[in-house]
């Protein structure tokens, strides 16, 4: 499937940096999601992730492109995450440099051979495969038509490949504006269980009475020696 043009647009100009997160986070995995699973990624985007030290990053230099403004219903967007940072420094032969776990509202994850996907393609991660660089380009499948919002939460780990303490984190969140999801007042009566030979039913006995009440006035009416009308 072809991709649209977007509108792509840098970190400081489309996300917010979240303030820091309260308690201990979760130690991040050279393999990611394909180490920890589906109960370490919902677990790290409730308290973070990181591999060496709890304080989050709050300075260097991040972008984040190709989630678009507003998504096209069902269509494949290519999204890249790059951490353009100086603070930690790679050390010399190490083959781990970074990593990185997202989550979305709506919509799927895409996966390759270089990322770990879970939670039904509502989470993707790097892996043993892309572990050693700090930009990575995956792919989001927007939801059907009617869906509503796409909320992305990504963190990424930056690490110096030493098992040291000098490795740091952040997290970012971002939203995709959707179509707006139907919402109507008005409930069927089968909604309410009632099937089709019951709501039949019920009106013919409805007319039953009716018709009984009817015949019932025209005999007294007609019988009724002191009726004056």
């Amino acid at each position: 499937m072809s991709i649209p043009d977007t509108k792509n647009y840098s970190l400081m100009a489309l996300l917010l940096l979240t303030a820091l997160l309260v308690g201990k986070s979760v130690n991040g995995y050279p393999g990611g999601g394909e180490t920890g699973g589906d109960e370490w990624a919902a677990e790290s985007i409730v308290k973070g992730c990181t591999c060496h030290t709890d304080e989050q990053l709050n300075e260097g230099m991040y972008s984040l492109n190709g989630i678009p403004n507003t998504y096209v219903p069902e269509v494949t967007y290519n999204i890249t995450l790059t951490v353009n940072d100086t603070n930690v420094d790679s050390v010399d032969g190490s083959v781990r440099y970074g990593g990185f776990l997202a989550e979305v509202s709506e919509g799927i994850f895409v996966t390759n051979e270089n990322y770990w996907l879970g939670g039904g393609g509502s989470y993707i991660s790097h892996n043993d495969n892309s572990n050693m660089v700090r930009s990575w380009t995956f792919q989001w499948t927007a939801p059907a038509e009617g869906t509503g919002d796409a909320l992305f939460t990504i963190y990424f780990n930056i690490v110096d490949g030493a098992a040291s303490s000098g490795d740091q984190w952040s997290y970012l969140t971002a939203i995709s504006l959707g179509t707006p999801q139907e919402v109507s007042s008005e409930v069927s009566i089968h909604e309410l269980g009632v099937t089709l030979m019951q709501y039949w039913i019920g009106l013919i006995g409805i007319a039953s009475v009716l018709l009984s009440i009817l015949v019932a006035y025209i005999v007294i009416r007609g019988g009724s020696a002191h009726y004056r009308g």
